[in-house]
């Protein structure tokens, strides 16, 4: 017997509160409210000395804010018989916590505060148990745990009163809304939000120091923005830059900065050191680069011009002329124009529930022994984790929302977002379960919210590919996009199966010796219009038998491969049609082979694989 009781404290309903998000900064600040409640949560319980508590997860030692490795859910283990009263003081206590944010928006002298306007029953969701130390062993106490809030999730509160007066949040529709908060600025005083969506809107303007959050624009034109400030001394690009400003200021009413990117290298941090207009670029500039940016009606509603003396309109013109003129001026000096499309990530242990049951397996094979001590040693491992994804996503330029070191969510860049999912993959070492990850990359005009429930959905099949082909495990890669048209696109594969997934996805962009290869997009129709004849499947439902032997099929593809082949000639030399007819051949050879690995069970060919590694080639790569 461990002498102790345990007390399992879990904040429910977080990932959908974090996922109602219009906005980037929407989507950051759910983050953080839900890492202050835990971390409010285990000050409660490790700051009463009568508890005598040890914090099993988190990891010890953790402070408020500090978000990395935060779970939102904790573990400690308390004095006998302490266990209910540890519980019920951790829930009271956050829901003081909440009370005095909502009385940071609102103000404390908010006169709908005596009226019950802004209570929020039913948030924050804080659901309990607590295990008597007389169960057992730490074992038999975190087993019968884990059978209470498993049945607890199957318990649905209905305590939100309905006001038929006031319509409902447009972000989290469970909720009224209620009128905007004094401190809302005037282009969000027409929003219909709730409490809850308005503190999580309003959450870093609760201070006199406002600060900003990269937005979507921002990280989609991270790096062309980084490579216009390295060549700040070259002809045109700072007076190109200075006169989008002029015409920036001219347009913009909103009162708060974007962030700066947390990544950005120090050339880039000192590039026209003591110009204000390269300090305006690196914290305001990011969406203006954009000439779709520049529309004049949308403007105008973001801004709240109703009434314009032809200045605004004029604004808005000049602002789109000059965006195209730092591209033309980055054009030559050599910058492609900005991507717009960046990336969300997403990445999930597998099976770590099981994991921390002592049922599932690790990375080593071995199972995990359930005691303080091992869960203590894998909380902390899962912390170093989150900060080795952290590193890895913003050397990349891109953004942490959330790094539990069991879960994490960023928004990265696209030209990096294949290498970036493989470093976070690799964060992930035994003894832990394996890493299963949800890749989609959209445009920074589609819906933020629509990009993060597709790229849940694309981790949630990554899951489910080895276990419907009968294989042990999960560990699978889900990638996928979404054009500003609509246009979209996904394929599975697996991260372990062979050669690494993000080489066979690079199949239209060969590298390294190979660069002067190129595979045209124009293949993909040859491919599908001889589907039938490749894998069997006229219509796609992918049946594991070819009208042609497998040997001929794959002969097939590959003159396919051929034809769409071109090869320029080495820099400062002539072609040599011999070497190039067997360099042709040979990369043949590999693209097959590559498009194979991308094609689910025995299947050639996947067409909808083809078409997520053509928008590759096209926009990202």
């Amino acid at each position: 017997m461990t002498g102790r009781d345990l007390v399992v404290v879990a904040l429910a309903g977080v990932q959908r509160y974090i996922e109602e998000s219009r906005t980037t900064t929407d989507l950051r600040s759910g983050s953080q409210i839900i890492a202050g409640l835990a971390a409010a949560g285990v000050e409660c319980l490790a700051g009463d000395e009568r508890l005598d508590a040890r914090i099993v997860f988190p990891v010890e030692g953790r402070a408020r804010g500090a978000e990395d490795g935060m779970p939102n859910r904790i573990v400690a283990l308390v004095a006998a018989g302490a266990g209910p009263q540890a519980a019920e003081q951790v829930r009271d206590h956050l829901d003081g916590v909440w009370a005095h944010w909502v009385g940071q928006v609102f103000g404390e002298d908010d006169g709908r505060r005596a009226g019950g306007e802004l209570d929020t029953p039913g948030w924050p969701v804080v659901q309990w148990v607590s295990v008597p130390a007389e169960a057992g062993g730490y074992a038999a106490q975190w087993h019968q745990a884990q059978r209470v809030l498993a049945g607890r999730k199957n318990i649905r509160d209905f305590a939100q009163p309905l006001d038929a007066a006031r319509p409902l949040c447009t972000l989290s529709p469970r909720w009224r809304s209620v009128p905007p908060p004094r401190r809302a600025p005037e282009h969000m005083r027409s929003e219909d939000l709730s409490v809850p969506s308005w503190v999580k809107r309003l959450w870093h303007r609760r201070g006199d120091k406002q600060k900003g959050f990269p937005s979507t624009k921002g990280i989609a034109s991270a790096h062309y923005r980084a490579e216009v400030l390295r060549r700040w001394d070259e002809e045109g690009i700072a007076e190109a830059v200075a006169e989008l400003k002029d015409c920036v200021d001219q347009v913009d009413r909103d009162d708060i900065s974007e962030a700066a990117l947390p990544g950005l290298p120090d050339d880039v941090k000192k590039a026209g050191s003591g110009d204000p207009v390269a300090d305006w670029f690196r914290g305001r500039g990011a969406q203006w680069v954009y000439p779709g940016v520049w529309h004049l009606d949308s403007l105008a509603h973001r801004f709240g011009v109703t009434d314009d003396d032809g200045g605004f309109e004029t604004a808005v013109g000049l602002g789109a002329m000059a965006s195209k003129e730092l591209a033309r001026a980055g054009e030559r000096a050599g910058l492609a124009p900005p991507s717009p499309h960046l990336a969300v990530l997403v990445q999930d242990l597998d099976s770590m529930g099981n994991f921390l049951s002592g049922r599932g397996r690790g990375q080593d094979g071995k199972f995990l022994e359930v005691t303080a001590e091992e869960h203590g040693r894998i909380s902390r491992m899962l912390s170093e984790v989150a900060a080795e994804q952290r590193s890895a996503v913003e050397k990349a330029l891109g953004t942490v929302v959330y790094a539990g070191g069991d879960d994490l969510l960023a928004l990265v860049p696209a030209s990096h977002a294949l290498d970036v999912a493989r470093a976070c993959h690799d964060t992930v070492r035994a003894p832990l379960p394996t890493a299963s990850t949800g890749l989609l990359f959209f445009h920074h005009d589609s819906s933020l919210r629509e990009a993060l429930h597709r790229a849940h959905e694309l981790l949630e099949e990554a899951k489910r590919r080895k276990a419907e082909a009968g294989k042990e495990g999960k560990h699978g890669l889900g990638i996928g996009y979404i054009r500003n048209s609509g246009a979209h696109a996904d394929c599975v594969v697996g991260w372990a199966d062979g050669a690494p997934p993000e080489d066979a996805l690079r199949v239209f962009t060969p590298q390294g010796d190979r660069a002067r290869i190129r595979l045209s997009p124009r293949l993909l129709a040859d491919l599908i219009a001889e589907r039938a004849q490749l894998d069997g499947s006229a219509d796609g439902t992918g049946e594991d038998h070819h009208p042609l032997p497998r040997e001929i099929a794959q002969a097939e593809m590959c003159r396919l491969v051929e034809r769409h082949t071109t090869i320029a000639p080495p820099p400062g030399g002539s072609a040599d049609p011999q070497a190039d007819k067997k360099l042709k051949q040979a990369f043949a050879r590999d693209a097959v082979a590559a498009l194979a690995r991308l094609a689910p069970g025995t299947r050639l060919l996947d067409e909808d694989a083809v078409r997520v590694a053509v928008f590759l080639r096209q926009e990202v790569l």
